[in-house]
């Protein structure tokens, strides 16, 4: 299920390209419905290096389609604790699904740690601010751009919008979101107020 990024922002992020797999919302919004549940227990599972492979093909699988045609590159994003190891699995295994289309380029990272989403969200603290993520591009000579590539960032699930923000910033403004999961924008809860889900 292909969704372009239409609704409003749950952050001043200016993020309107990330595509996504799925949707869920925050439980602290309103309770998840199963699918939702499921949705984020994946999301989680994902975003752990050890994570088992089918969990991590299984993502891949939906996220695949959603570049399907296209030509590029996906750039694992580093996490907070700035390993791309998770990322960059998801990554190879979304590379592997589109049948060699694209080639894996981890060449972000971060100067240093930095608090978690979850860490901030569970502490009711705003999200971190794009510069905040101290994301910049490691091996720039990794990437040899020709003018007709996509630039993906590949991550679990965007939240605030901020995350991909700063990967764009460390990339001259090049490149968008590419996830599993998004609890970034408030079309979950329209939907449920209708009744339906996404």
């Amino acid at each position: 299920m292909s969704h372009e990024r239409t609704a409003d922002m749950t952050s001043a992020c200016p993020d309107t390209t990330t595509r996504s797999a799925r949707r869920y919302v925050s439980p602290r919004t309103r309770p998840l419905t199963s699918e939702e549940a499921q949705i984020r227990a994946l999301a989680y599972a994902i975003k752990d290096p050890g994570c088992d492979q089918d969990l991590v093909d299984a993502a891949a699988r939906e996220m695949a389609p959603l570049i399907q045609g296209e030509r590029g590159h996906l750039i694992p994003v580093p996490s907070h604790t700035r390993s791309t190891l998770a990322n960059r699995r998801l990554a190879f295994a979304i590379a592997f699904c589109t049948g060699g289309k694209f080639t894996v380029s981890d060449i972000l990272d971060r100067k240093e740690p930095t608090e978690s989403a979850c860490e901030r969200h569970r502490n009711k603290l705003p999200p971190l601010d794009p510069n905040a993520h101290m994301i910049s591009v490691h091996h720039p000579a990794k990437l040899i751009l020709t003018g007709t590539e996509k630039i993906y960032f590949v991550d679990n699930v965007i939240t605030s919008g901020n995350t991909i923000e700063a990967c764009r910033r460390a990339m001259l403004r090049l490149g968008t979101g590419l996830v599993y999961a998004d609890a970034h924008h408030d079309i979950p809860n329209k939907l449920a107020a209708k009744g339906t889900t996404p």
